[in-house]
């Protein structure tokens, strides 16, 4: 099941019009049928405050995505990224799938981080989502920021069915860099497992933009700090369940309210 991977980044601002520029910008140069992954508040933009969230920011980022969708049906890709959106009154960090013929998946950051508590609103659901690709239908999920230190979560993914995990973040502090990188190789080599992270481009990026194999090898690495598109192809037949198949549920069980 041979797959491509069209992997960016780029350094959003707190201005929802010019993220979809640049959005726009990296989606030109993807092919037809290529699954492009965004960053974490790419689209909202990203803060450690989130004072900035706003009736007027609610209307632009609902209008860019009836833009981004339309981009979707056209050119005929899929399109994975972050923003923070605002649904029945709350705002939720989230992380949005888009495919052709207006299909939509949105997931809901499970584990909010302690400064994100005061303005959103936390996601109840670990859930996976069909991508179709011709004739190629996969499971997948997607996770979002310190959800990496959470490796429950991603187990219970897996044991679900996804057979990669897109993992968007928006975090900088390179002296955490190593540490971000091993949990990402770990997730990926625990779960046999494709991971696809995308975090921002920044000189002090605290967490690499990288296509990781079931083996914990890294295929592709992105630059830091330059704004990138990388088609990377996989092939999910070097998945493998010979350890979730192991796991001793009678000892240790993990049960959710997962929903696919």
């Amino acid at each position: 099941m041979k797959m491509t991977i069209a992997l960016t980044h780029f350094s959003p601002t707190l201005n929802v019009f010019e993220n979809l520029v640049r959005m726009k910008r990296l989606i030109s140069k993807a092919k037809e049928n290529d699954i492009i992954v965004m960053p974490e508040g790419c689209l909202s933009g990203y803060n450690e405050s989130l004072s900035f969230l706003n009736s007027s920011v609610a209307f632009h980022i609902e209008s860019s995505l009836e833009q981004l969708q339309s981009i979707v049906d056209e050119k005929n890709i899929h399109l994975i990224f972050g923003s923070c959106i605002l649904e029945k009154g709350s705002w939720y960090n989230a992380g949005i799938y888009m495919a052709p013929h207006r299909i939509r998946f949105i997931y809901k950051k499970v584990n909010l981080a302690f400064h994100e508590r005061e303005y959103l609103q936390s996601g109840n659901e670990l859930s996976c989502f069909r991508l179709h690709q011709g004739d190629l239908s996969i499971t997948a999920s997607i996770q979002l920021c310190r959800e990496i230190r959470f490796p429950e979560q991603w187990k219970a993914l897996a044991q679900e069915g996804s057979q990669i995990t897109f993992y968007l973040t928006n975090v900088t502090n390179s002296d955490n860099l190593l540490v971000w990188n091993a949990h990402l190789i770990s997730r990926a080599a625990e779960n046999q497992r494709f991971l696809v992270s995308s975090n921002i481009s920044h000189p002090e990026q605290g967490c690499s933009s990288m296509v990781i194999s079931p083996f914990g090898n890294i295929i592709k690495k992105l630059p830091a700090d330059i704004d990138s598109i990388e088609r990377i192809s996989i092939d999910l037949n070097e998945n493998s369940n010979w350890y979730l198949s192991q796991t001793r549920r009678d000892v240790v069980n993990i049960v959710t309210n997962l929903k696919n």
